[in-house]
């Protein structure tokens, strides 16, 4: 597959998809802490608007989607998948089965009305599909409601959930069932849905299939296992399933992992039979590192095919804070022999697939692909990729690594020497991140159309290498560089300054033996008073740590930072784990004499110990 997708490609009645020119919503909200560069991908809804579900009905898309704001089962609609209209609640009146419920993970307006399905029934008429509680049991069941049209409203069948595993009614506990989706084969209607054992000790999560009447309000046979939980990479969950014929081969889309954080994801099964076995990619769809961490968490997706047979996918993915989850739009391309993959995300490279030079290729569960190459202890040991460009020009790698490498005086830089097709490209730098804790670094290089051989070679420290992925263009954040020796700027310890709504704490590894923490609150500051011999530019070194996770998925934090009470921007905090204390750089201008600078949380949380000016 393509890595650097520069041309254009004409979709859906005129729609233009270019990776990283996707077209922004109009509603569209700056993050908190801008990067340099176009972002790969921006919402086409910019709103709560989790799990959507997309019908093609006369030219008109119908979205459907989870809970929010009072209704039950959100709709809008669009004639390009771009620009989209809110309508009515398509479920105003729940089955009676249903009990109270509220959901705080997925936010303050959760009533767990969840993950909805609506398909043309062969019968005639549509089928709505949705999650609720059922009231005789704290577990998720799948209801069915019918309408004659696509706007609804629609009616609940009967007074019973259509799939309920979940002890009552004399079923079989498996955990409840979530996530319905249906798929047509042979003419005949099938449901899709996923137990949702991983509510519950000694379950675990399964998706299933299962033959539904033409009117698509009975079952009609049992459930058939088509794939359950068994990879690292899933954490304890499979969901929200999404299935595509191409050719002979089905592909079952899955989301995995916790839908709370970062480490949310799509993945992918295939199986020449409708009903399996069905066989994992062991390289995930969709990441949040994929997207250069502009789609936080990316699943629920859905898959939409045109009447010229290309495909689009939708999915949702949490906002910069974790607030509420957008939805995404990418073309879904396909390589000649069926292999799927998402036009605004990087091509993935996983390190121990190339050639290992004097280093050993490791399994390890917290590494994409379940392995790493670790081991790059001597001069020349080495990591060889083959990667592939649409045409000649820049692209960007983002590597995928983990630096825990340390010297008598703690912590240090690791470096790499990268070529291309023999020709020097450069020395990437790898921040310390500490061992497992898997972190990003972009590096420009110029690649040749065709196959190029990307090469990164040791050059100071250690640093395991886990992905190479691939994007068009220039880079969006900036290299990781050596910061000022201290020794060379003036030291201004935080626990000196003013601290409003924190804590200062002894720590024995922070310099002057005390650090800033507790910036837990949205007044949460600290503020330093540092001295300039004349005004001008000055470079405040700030000596961090950051250890905050969303759903078990490592965060960047990042405070707003003024001087003499004026904005000096935004200052971005890597994920280093706590204790690990790491300097990050960033440029004020100072005035002569005492300047006071004052560092805000913004988002999520980091500790600090100390600012250096130079």
């Amino acid at each position: 597959m393509a890595s650097t997708r520069t041309r254009t490609t004409a979709w859906l009645g005129g729609l233009l998809l270019a990776l990283g020119l996707l077209v922004p919503a109009a509603n569209a909200q700056a993050a908190p802490h801008a990067r340099p560069g176009a972002p790969t991908i921006e919402p086409v809804i910019d709103a709560n608007f989790p799990d959507p579900d997309v019908l093609l009905v006369d030219g008109v898309y119908h979205a459907y989607a989870t809970n929010s704001d009072g209704q039950n089962v959100q709709h809008r609609t669009s004639r390009d998948l771009v620009h989209w209209r809110a309508q009515a609640d398509v479920l105003p009146v729940l089955g009676d089965w249903v009990g109270e419920c509220s959901f705080a993970p997925g936010g303050a307006t959760d009533r767990c009305i969840w993950a909805p399905e609506v398909a043309a029934v062969p019968g005639g008429g549509y089928a709505l599909y949705y999650t609720a509680r059922d009231e005789l049991a704290p577990r998720q069941c799948i209801g069915v409601a019918v309408a004659a049209s696509p706007d609804g409203p629609f009616t609940p069948v009967g007074d019973q959930p259509l799939v309920c595993p979940d002890g009552a009614r004399g079923t079989t506990d498996l955990g409840g069932a979530i996530d319905a989706a249906t798929y047509t084969d042979g003419g005949r209607l099938y449901l899709l849905w996923k137990a949702d054992g991983n509510c519950c000790p000694g379950l675990t999560a399964i998706i299933y299939l299962q033959p539904l009447s033409a009117d698509g309000t009975t079952l009609t046979g049992p459930p058939q296992e088509l794939i359950r939980r068994d990879r690292p990479f899933e954490g304890n969950v499979v969901e929200a399933p999404t299935l595509v014929k191409r050719g002979d081969t089905y592909t079952l889309f899955y989301s995995a992992n916790d839908f709370g954080g970062g480490g949310y994801r799509t993945a992918y099964a295939t199986s020449p039979s409708l009903t399996g076995p069905y066989t994992k990619a062991t390289t995930e769809l969709m990441t949040t590192d994929r997207f250069r961490g502009d789609v936080r968490g990316p699943g629920g997706q859905d898959v939409v095919t045109d009447r010229r047979g290309r495909t689009a996918i939708l999915f949702h993915g949490w906002d910069p804070t974790y607030s509420y989850r957008a939805v995404y739009l990418s073309e879904l391309e396909w390589s000649p022999d069926g292999v799927p993959s998402v036009a605004a995300a990087g091509d993935r490279y996983q390190a121990e697939d190339g050639v290992a030079t004097n280093a050993s290729v490791v399994p390890d569960p917290t590494a994409s692909g379940g392995a790493k190459v670790g081991g790059m202890d001597f001069p020349d040991s080495s990591v060889t990729l083959q990667v592939t460009a649409d045409r000649p020009g820049r692209a960007t790698l983002a590597i995928r690594y983990a630096n825990g490498s340390t010297d008598a005086t703690g912590p240090v830089l690791a470096t790499d020497r990268v070529t291309v097709n023999g020709r020097d490209a450069g020395v990437v730098t790898f921040a310390h991140t500490t061992w497992g804790n898997w972190q990003l670094v972009e590096h420009e290089v110029r690649l040749s159309r065709g196959v190029n051989t990307v090469t990164l070679t040791r050059d100071t420290a250690f640093a395991e290498l886990d992905a190479v992925d691939v994007h068009p263009g220039r880079p969006t954040t900036p290299p990781v560089a050596p910061v000022t020796d201290p020794a060379d700027a003036t030291r201004y310890e935080a626990e000196a300054g003013v601290v409003t709504n924190a804590a200062v704490r002894a720590d024995p590894a922070a310099s002057g033996g005390a650090a800033v923490g507790g910036l837990d609150f949205a007044d949460s500051s600290v503020t330093v008073q540092v001295h300039a011999e004349r005004a001008g530019r000055a470079t405040l070194g700030i000596r961090f740590a950051n250890g905050s996770e969303r759903g078990g998925w490592p965060v960047e934090a990042t405070h707003t930072v003024t001087v003499n009470g004026r904005d000096a921007g935004v200052v971005t905090y890597a994920h280093t784990t706590w204790g690990n204390w790491t300097t990050v750089e960033h440029e004020v201008r100072l005035s002569r004499g005492w300047n006071t600078v004052t560092l805000t949380r913004a988002t999520f949380f980091a500790e600090v110990d100390a600012v250096d000016v130079s």
